[in-house]
């Protein structure tokens, strides 16, 4: 029988615990149970929104099992992005712009120790970016350990839903920093949407 920790089980029985984490924990309770299944073949990742839209994943790098945690702007950072894309005439060259454009989306002084700019394959057709840390999953055993002593800081903060102030540039300041970088976001001069340079009828 796999193991379940005290605080994973705790977790499991609340009413208030999001449908993602329960199948995750569900799955792995502890660390070591997820780097069996990612050692076996399986797929161990779990996306979630509940306060900042992130993936997490449990993956082998070259054997050697690695956490690996992607956390994605969102709402109108997230679309002022798609149109800097989007506009770009060339695709590869907004790629590269955009990964070095992200950390001036952030509030200066964002601690970005351990992460880098990534692109991923989107949904639709621009591709997903977002600020990747990767940690060796070996020394630990359960999620309160790995948590603990690498909880996501200051950049889980910024891209949350719930920040105050210190967030992520949305609407005509993202689109402004963007230009001011050379990609051709746009947004519209009534609101700051993105997507559109005309304010919605």
């Amino acid at each position: 029988m796999t193991e379940v920790p005290p605080e994973i089980a705790e977790y499991l029985a609340s009413p208030d615990t999001l449908s993602e984490w329960v199948r995750f924990y569900r799955a792995y309770p502890t660390v070591t149970a997820a780097v069996q299944a990612a050692s076996n073949g399986e797929t161990v990742a779990l996306f979630t929104s509940e306060h900042t839209a992130y993936v997490q994943r449990v993956v082998l790098l070259e054997g050697k099992p690695v956490i690996e945690v992607v956390l994605y702007p969102s709402t109108q950072a997230r679309d002022a992005l798609v149109t800097a894309y989007l506009n770009h005439c060339n695709p590869e060259t907004a790629t590269a712009a955009t990964l070095q454009t992200l950390p001036h989306l952030l509030p200066e002084g964002t601690d970005l120790t351990g992460i880098e700019c990534v692109v991923e394959r989107g949904n639709g057709l621009a591709p997903r970016f977002g600020f990747r840390r990767r940690l060796s999953a070996t020394g630990f055993h359960t999620w309160r350990e790995y948590d603990e002593l690498h909880p996501l800081g200051d950049l889980y903060q910024v891209l949350s839903w719930h920040s105050t102030g210190h967030n992520i540039a949305e609407g005509a300041e993202a689109v402004a920093i963007l230009r001011a970088h050379g990609l051709p976001a746009v947004g519209c001069a009534a609101c700051g949407e993105s997507l559109t340079n005309r304010h919605p009828a």
